[in-house]
């Protein structure tokens, strides 16, 4: 098998790209994939929900992009996610963009080319990227077979910008003439609301596919990430549980991927 990969980005923050890349993670596992999950964001959101929140695995991201780990060494196989296999990363990862970006021959292919080691042994790799278009979303990209844009439902600033993440996105296919724009995702989206109506219409207008699942609006989500958990170990049966399954398998549509044994939830 050779694993779709898939990126989730967007230059705005706050925009719970994060919580969707690591609830999917586990909703693909729940599909009996194999999952890698692939911290590129400095901040190490992910890293920390997924892996611990006080400490941080021995090799990381930053250490595989310098050559100072193999992948392999990177890889945790053992997280708070059942399923779900990761490459972790710390702060240092900026002064890493900040050195790679500033070599003459700094490649935005340096992502892809780690991953071509691991790429036979997952169904999935699902990279989470930081709230800016610059070396380690592009590397992302490079690396990816499609990406997914979430956006903020409700919000008057969430399409501001929309221009510079599709011409973002145009330049990355140049690199990689595969990777696909795989739809919009809206976020914190409340079909009752006037503004998220608006919102729903416009981004419909922005991109040219847009998710039919959406992630509500919940404070649970932000109560099961307290506690070290996807929304789906925390209630399986929660609204937003359903809606990230759904977004899931819309991901799985998309990109080519099929359902295995679908694993009884924790």
């Amino acid at each position: 098998m050779t694993a779709k990969v898939i990126s989730l980005a967007n230059h705005k923050g706050g925009v719970f790209k994060t919580t969707i890349a690591t609830s999917v993670a586990d909703a693909f596992a729940r599909e009996g994939l194999d999952v890698l999950l692939v911290d590129m964001d400095p901040q190490a959101n992910t890293t920390s929900l997924v892996f611990d929140f006080d400490e941080v695995p021995s090799a990381t991201i930053e250490k595989v992009l310098t050559g100072q780990a193999s992948i392999g060494q990177a890889i945790v196989d053992s997280t708070n996610i059942e399923g779900v296999h990761l490459i972790g990363s710390t702060l240092k990862l900026a002064a890493v963009e900040n050195e790679l970006r500033g070599k003459p021959f700094g490649s935005t292919a340096i992502l892809r080319d780690k991953l071509a080691h691991v790429i036979n042994a997952y169904d999935v790799i699902v990279i989470d990227t930081p709230p800016a278009l610059g070396f380690l979303t592009a590397n992302a990209l490079a690396a990816s077979d499609a990406v997914f844009v979430p956006v903020e439902s409700g919000s008057k600033l969430s399409l501001i910008g929309t221009d510079d993440m599709q011409e973002f996105v145009k330049a990355a296919q140049q690199a990689n003439p595969k990777l696909i724009l795989g739809g919009a995702i809206l976020t914190r989206h409340d079909l009752r609301k006037k503004m998220c109506q608006i919102t729903a219409v416009a981004v419909k207008e922005y991109y040219p596919r847009v998710l039919e699942a959406a992630l509500p609006v919940t404070t649970d989500m932000q109560k099961a990430q307290a506690t070290g958990q996807t929304i789906l170990q925390y209630d399986r049966n929660h609204t937003a549980s359903t809606q990230v399954v759904a977004i899931a398998r819309e991901m799985m549509q998309i990109i080519g991927l099929e359902k295995k044994t679908e694993k009884d939830a924790a």
